[in-house]
């Protein structure tokens, strides 16, 4: 899909002018810091909404630097660096860097506890590690100031353009789990095949304002990030990532590609001095990273028009790739859209096939063009001679192979015997206007194996009986929740994703649970 070989004089990639149309991110950097050196490669806004500007020639020689320096450390092919960076521009630099080196970028959360850093230093074996935080020991280690101090004297210039392999490693799991670490064993940069394809999927161009809303060391932000600076977009990187600061920097800076979560969508429509002109300058809103019920979809279509709204649906194990255009979601309401370059089979738990429109487990293959993935600290996932796998996720497919997502395997609650989706139930209640989100989980209960409990934050006070009511309107009796619990805040990590397990695990420490109480009505 990469087209390394590909050679060819005229190019899909503007700035690229050379024989072969793949290009390392070094090399692409190179040539649109060329064709642009003033022009703002990034804009990064404060915590105090001060604004700096990092050019493309300040990009390009400092990642220079940093790369000049890596190597004389000896950290180039087959090393790793870990970054435990917020969003700031040196955290950019620092991965072109380790590109331009040779080298693997590991991106990490820079609030990461120091347990699960150091879990993922011995999963990783980091060369350096670079963190603003706390430093591991037994492990060389700097802050982002010390190394742009330590880089300041080395060559403007770029390094020998080689090939980053690995080039990337993602981490998840921690302290709440076992650490896993999922290799990207392909060369860092892109084609013109590639390039096209990421056009069609996220529907990207060239040269547009760019915000980023989320963590760099999350896939799709990074993914957006990343493709965003290859095609010569100017990336505004701001600190704080909370629906109202996205709303003012989209109308501040006529922002034209934004890349959202759905809580985040969620949030912004619920702001209470919400104006949908503020988000006018918007060409792309693409969102990822969660379920984006039709009802959230139906209200964006009110503020973007559906052909500017794309969503992709991915993993960070690569098993495939979705996505679809809201026009074309019109006609397919619900769906998460078509595999580009592979197929969908959805199987019972005895991984046989299973009909048009049975709900099943999602299989995914690249049809023999499967991204080349390294699984560190855990067990690849099961394939079969075809290249299918699954990472547990629920849904069907119709009859012209579009994809229905139902539900995460861990979503799924057996109550009583029916087999019941959370996201169902959280989509029904969050029709509620006073409900700003809604999680529902299972818990042990003696009488119906798990009862249905849901987690509420709401705008204003609502009683139980009424959420109850409500819900009748769209669900049976059965799949509705026996107990609710109303919180402050549902909590989030850095990405906007909820910690489904931080409400379980507060829930299960309450004293009233614990003695067998139901919870009572709070408003």
């Amino acid at each position: 899909m990469r087209g390394l070989n590909a050679v060819c004089t005229s190019h899909f990639n503007i700035f690229n002018h050379g024989e072969n149309s793949f290009f390392t991110p070094g090399a692409q950097l190179a040539n649109i810091a060329r064709v642009k050196p003033e022009a703002p490669a990034i804009v990064y806004v404060s915590p105090k909404n001060v604004e700096s500007v990092m050019t493309w020639r300040t990009l390009e020689t400092l990642s220079n630097r940093i790369a000049w320096y890596l190597l004389e450390k000896g950290i180039g092919a087959g090393k790793s660096v870990i970054v435990a960076l917020p969003n700031i521009p040196t955290h950019i630099a620092l991965a072109f860097g380790i590109w331009k080196a040779g080298a693997c970028y590991v991106p990490i959360s820079d609030r990461v506890p120091r347990r699960n850093l150091l879990e993922i230093c011995e999963c990783v074996s980091p060369s350096l590690v670079i963190t603003n935080r706390w430093k591991p020991t037994n492990y060389l280690a700097q802050s982002s100031n010390e190394l742009k101090e330590l880089c300041k004297n080395y060559s403007e210039d770029m390094p020998p353009d080689v090939l980053a392999v690995p080039n990337l490693a993602n981490c998840t799991g921690g302290t709440t789990g076992k650490t896993k670490v999922v290799q990207q064993d392909m060369p860092a940069g892109e084609s013109d095949e590639g390039l096209q394809t990421w056009f069609t999927l996220s529907g990207m161009r060239f040269e547009m304002r760019q915000l980023l809303a989320g963590p760099l060391f999350h896939g799709a932000p990074h993914s957006v990030a990343f493709n965003g600076l290859y095609c010569g977009n100017t990336l505004y990187m701001p600190s704080c990532l909370d629906a109202k600061s996205i709303v003012a920097l989209i109308k501040r800076y006529e922002i034209e590609y934004v890349q959202l979560v759905p809580t985040l969508m969620q949030r912004i429509i619920k702001l209470p001095d919400f104006h949908p002109e503020d988000l006018s300058s918007l060409k792309v809103l693409c969102h990822t990273g969660g379920v984006c019920s039709a009802d959230l979809k139906r209200e964006w279509f009110k503020i973007i028009a559906p052909e500017k709204i794309y969503e992709i649906y991915s993993m960070t194990e690569c098993v495939g790739i979705t996505y679809i255009r809201g026009d074309e979601w019109l006609t397919h309401e619900g769906s998460i859209g078509r595999m580009p370059c592979g197929t969908i089979s959805i199987r019972d738990e005895e991984g046989h096939e299973l009909p048009t429109g049975e709900i099943g487990n999602i299989y995914m293959s690249w049809n023999g063009n499967a991204p080349r993935i390294k699984y560190i600290n855990v067990p690849p996932l099961e394939s079969d001679e075809n290249g299918f796998k699954s990472v547990g996720d629920i849904g069907y497919v119709d009859e012209d192979g579009y994809l229905y997502f139902t539900d995460r395997r861990s979503g799924m609650i057996v109550t009583g015997g029916e087999n019941v989706f959370a996201a169902e139930i959280e989509t029904v209640l969050k029709k509620s206007k006073r409900v700003v989100e809604a999680v529902v989980v299972g818990l042990p209960d003696p009488e119906w194996g798990h009862r249905i409990h849901a987690f509420i934050e709401a705008s204003e006070p609502i009683q139980e009986k009424t959420l109850i009511k409500y819900a009748l309107n769209y669900l049976p009796p059965y799949k509705i929740p026996k107990s609710f619990e109303f919180v402050e805040e549902i909590p989030r990590n850095e990405n906007g994703k909820i910690v489904r397990s931080k409400l379980v695990e507060q829930h299960l420490n309450n004293s009233s649970y614990l003695k067998g109480e139901k919870n009572g009505e709070k408003v």
